[in-house]
């Protein structure tokens, strides 16, 4: 298993536990606020981002890493003899898959696989796992990210679409845009960007509907789960304990949102992502 790093991006929001019990080394974009530059997850916490989000008028913009970052981890990972996955937040988002495309060129693309997750947070984490969980060989791991990808579920609600329309990642979203106030829509993602489930009037309703569509599409299978929040630890452990009445839960992931992702999708956002459970 120590033959192959398992390396991802700060965008896939893994608990920072399951990074270490794996192994995995996630590399952080970057998030600006005006002139302050910090770090995700390094000198910027999910916390203290929301905080700033909600009590600041500058709204946050982010950056992907450097190419020569990833090359570094890359060469220390192939200097102990290993050979590298990398699985990045989708190319249709962030710049991101391609930087890591650049440095797997520039120490030997024989050496290094890069994937395009065509999701985020979880949807990403997810598959970060199976491939971590699955890694006796560099192929078997890519294999089981290409599974969870392929059987990957995501749903996710908002509190209001500003953040994506004012960041550019409103995808086939964009035709809410100018619609009443009162209307929630259950979102997910669709060819690595974002798209429209159902339209749902009110909050309560669309938190509702977006369990029996979960339920609806698990049925009687047995899952791994994640339930992620920005700055909505309450309503994220209300929903999770939901999900596990309604289902066959194995692996129950909870945690943040972090940073670069709720730059984008905005204070009180709700993910629920899963995939079938390995045997």
């Amino acid at each position: 298993m120590d033959n192959i790093q398992i390396v991802t991006d700060s965008t896939s929001d893994l608990p920072r536990e399951v990074a270490e019990e794996y192994g995995i080394r996630v590399v952080p974009l970057a998030v600006n606020f005006g002139d302050e530059q910090y770090t995700d997850g390094v000198d910027l916490a999910a916390v203290e981002f929301y905080e700033k989000l909600r009590s600041g008028s500058t709204m946050p913009r982010t950056s992907q890493p450097a190419p020569g970052q990833f090359a570094d981890v890359y060469r220390a990972a192939i200097e102990q003899g290993r050979k590298v996955l990398s699985i990045h937040i989708s190319s249709k988002l962030s710049g991101t898959y391609q930087a890591a495309s650049l440095a797997a060129e520039m120490v030997g693309k024989e050496h290094v696989k890069v994937v395009d997750s065509l999701s985020v947070s979880m949807g990403l984490g997810l598959q970060v796992i199976a491939a971590a969980r699955r890694n006796s060989s560099l192929e078997e791991a890519y294999q089981a990210a290409m599974v969870a990808k392929e059987n990957l579920g995501l749903l996710f609600l908002v509190d209001t679409l500003e953040y994506m329309e004012k960041n550019g990642r409103i995808g086939r979203a964009a035709s809410l845009l100018g619609s009443l106030l009162q209307i929630k829509p259950v979102l997910t993602f669709t060819d690595g960007t974002v798209d429209v489930v159902e339209k749902v009037r009110g909050g309560r309703r669309a938190r509702r509907r977006t369990l029996e569509i979960f339920q609806e599409r698990v049925g009687d299978d047995v899952v791994d789960v994640a339930v992620v929040h920005a700055g909505a630890q309450e309503q994220g452990q209300e929903l999770l304990d939901e999900v596990q009445e309604l289902v066959k839960c194995d692996k129950v992931y909870f945690g943040d949102i972090g940073p670069t992702m709720g730059a984008h999708s905005g204070p009180g956002t709700l993910g629920l992502i899963w995939r079938p459970a390995l045997a």
